[in-house]
């Protein structure tokens, strides 16, 4: 070795194993002599690359919209990329851990955010926007005059969510006070 760090574990081999790598640039010399004669050298050099920072897509959403902002976490060390991997939509920056995404319609859809650094291994969480449809447009039905104290409802029906009618009556008193 002349830079760097590591151990040849058998110098004579010509397949020998190395130990001891940390991050870097690290040259060994192979040297071949016969006698007298001049001795044949060559250098290589291995390059230890740093695990890239282990991703962390964000919370999974659920939304009413056809637009998210993705929340993953800045890697200090690579880079990162936003994929779609199932369902609709468009990542609008794809290395920007808060892109946008546009484009989502009713259902799941599925993005990885991927760190790769060098030849390491990638490291990779995914997260999961669900769509939910809109609800049915409210129609509570046309304004009702009575002279019963009971009435009939005529809101419409919805096709999607919950319903539920608001009873906020209140009693409406008339002040009769004589003015003087």
């Amino acid at each position: 070795m002349i830079a760097g760090t590591g151990a040849v574990t058998t110098a004579n081999d010509p397949n020998s194993g190395v130990t001891g790598l940390t991050t870097g640039v690290t040259t060994f010399v192979w040297t071949i002599s016969n006698g007298t004669c001049a001795a044949s050298t060559d250098t290589i050099s291995i390059t230890v690359d740093p695990l890239p920072t282990v991703a962390s897509a964000g919370a999974d959403q659920t939304i009413c919209a056809a637009t998210a902002t993705l929340a993953a976490n800045t890697p200090t060390i690579g880079t990162g990329a936003w994929t779609v991997i199932a369902g609709t939509g468009a990542v609008t920056t794809a290395n920007d851990p808060n892109s946008g995404v546009t484009g989502l319609t009713t259902g799941v859809s599925t993005f990885v955010w991927t760190i790769t650094n060098g030849t390491c291994a990638a490291s990779t969480d995914t997260i999961s926007i669900t769509v939910d449809p809109l609800p049915t447009v409210a129609n509570a039905g046309a304004d009702q005059t009575i002279c019963a104290p009971t009435a009939t409802l005529a809101a419409n029906t919805p096709t999607h969510r919950n319903r539920s009618m608001d009873s906020n009556c209140r009693n409406r008193s008339s002040n009769n006070s004589k003015r003087s």
